[in-house]
């Protein structure tokens, strides 16, 4: 059986909560997720799965055809998240234009939230809910035994259509525990080299993810709460090592919260250290789950840089985004961690519910204090299903559900709707982009930037974002 992943054309404009201006500047990113499952199959099943990214590799809709006629598969999955289910559906209803008997299976975080509304749609015959690599891999080998099988009850997270179009949702399939059981991702059925980041030094990044969870609460996260599992040391320096021997230099870890188990981050960096890995490497971490001991291991195995999630200097407001963090600890985790010699990039907030200007303000004075050298300002957006916004739902403060409406009847003039008490979207964009440029018009930065910039093709991606986040 032929299998082909593909990951969407950009066609619709969808609404972003982070700025146009970074969102038109970004580098692409390996959908880790697919690489996962891809693996899985692999070697569960022996079927090389082919993957055509059409945003890395320049490949627009109408392109699809051809990459039906050069792949001749006999399913396509597509990982779906709510800003790219118009284009999914793009995909999928080209393809059963071109060719109706290939079948069509949905994965990713769209249709683990509405897996019945996914459904629906007539080009979907299937959905994977939840994590993919065990259902997607069931399912390949349901069918290889006969494609138009009409009974998949037995297979734990998955929806399907039987002959006469009906849908059926199946039980949730059970968590893996030990993420060792999944493999390793496929990394080398992509080119690596597609994948780059503006503030890398080296021409190209790879992405691991050595957990899974995060126990913590924020009401504003859809992972808030679920268990933390991880990988084995092994597991991870074999995956390190494959990159490495591809030419890998630099990594991100895209765990949800490396930082939480000390001792499992701390024997790692050490097997990093002593396996002679030369890697450089950044990572996402909680102010609250750092320490010395964690920053200097971090520091003497490769680590430059820590993404830290501050939202807010008002600590109001980080209470009523149950962050679980305080305005010290903030201030704590950026000292050290500039004592270490590791940099910083924080990601910030602006908007939640009842944000006045002085929490604004309060927020942007902290930056100041505590001088990240980077910094992301996002507007607070509650995502579907989340806490906040089932809070907010209840409460009245939206008149229907409407991410419920667009997972039923999707329009490319879907807008977010932002809910902040005291400030119009339009003044919620401003502050943004005025905090923003504030931040990365300063002297001081651009000389910075200067001095740590490498080569003209970084200079080249820096002077772009650059002249958006200050000009335009």
């Amino acid at each position: 059986m032929k299998v082909l992943f593909i990951v969407p054309p950009e066609i619709y404009s969808i609404e972003s909560y982070t700025s146009d201006k970074i969102i038109k500047t970004r580098e692409f990113r390996p959908r880790l997720g697919i690489l996962c499952v891809a693996g899985y199959l692999r070697d569960k099943m022996g079927i090389i799965p082919s993957i055509v990214d059409c945003p890395a590799e320049g490949i627009d809709i109408k392109d699809i055809k051809n990459i039906i006629d050069k792949y001749d598969p006999d399913i396509v999955g597509l990982s779906v998240l709510t800003f790219n289910l118009l284009e999914c559906l793009e995909v999928a209803k080209s393809i059963k234009k071109i060719k109706g008997d290939i079948k069509i299976c949905f994965g990713g975080f769209h249709p683990t939230l509405y897996p019945e509304e996914t459904l629906n749609f007539d080009s979907v015959d299937f959905v994977v809910v939840g994590e993919g690599e065990k259902p997607f891999t069931q399912l390949i080998d349901r069918l290889i035994k006969d494609k138009n099988c009409n009974n998949l009850n037995d297979i734990g997270g998955i929806g399907w259509k039987d002959a006469s179009g009906k849908s059926n949702l199946n039980a949730p399939g059970e968590v893996t525990h030990n993420l060792d059981d999944l493999g390793l991702p496929a990394h080398d059925l992509i080119d690596l080299s597609k994948y780059s980041h503006v503030l890398s030094n080296e021409p190209y990044i790879a992405y691991i993810q050595t957990s899974k969870g995060c126990p913590f609460k924020c009401n504003f996260c859809d992972i808030r709460e679920t268990k933390f599992r991880s990988r084995s040391e092994e597991m991870v320096i074999r995956e390190i090592k494959m990159l490495v021997q591809k030419g890998v230099k630099e990594i991100f870890f895209h765990d949800d919260t490396i930082t939480v188990n000390k001792k499992r981050l701390i024997a790692l960096c050490q097997r990093i250290i002593d396996e002679g890995l030369k890697i450089k490497y950044k990572i996402s971490s909680r102010v609250n789950t750092v320490n010395e001991e964690i920053l200097d291991a971090l520091k003497r195995s490769g680590c430059y840089r820590i993404h830290y999630g501050v939202e807010s200097g008002s600590q109001r407001i980080l209470d009523s985004l149950q962050k679980g963090i305080t305005i010290e600890q903030i201030k704590r985790a950026f000292e050290m961690s500039k004592q270490s010699g590791i940099s910083t990039y924080a990601y910030l907030m602006v908007g939640a519910p009842t944000e006045t200007r002085e929490d604004f303000e309060a927020t942007v004075s902290l930056v100041n204090t505590i001088q990240p050298d980077y910094i992301t300002y996002s507007i607070c957006t509650p995502f579907p299903k989340t806490l906040l916004y089932n809070d907010l739902l209840k409460k009245g403060y939206y008149k229907y559900d409407y991410w419920l409406e667009f997972a039923k009847k999707p329009t490319a003039d879907f807008k977010l709707q932002y809910a902040n008490e005291y400030f119009h979207e339009i003044e919620l964009k401003k502050m943004r982009d005025d905090a923003m440029a504030r931040f990365y018009g300063k002297g001081s930065f651009i000389f910075k930037e200067l001095m740590h910039t490498k080569s003209i093709k970084q200079l080249a991606r820096k002077a772009k974002i650059g002249y958006r986040l200050l000009f335009k």
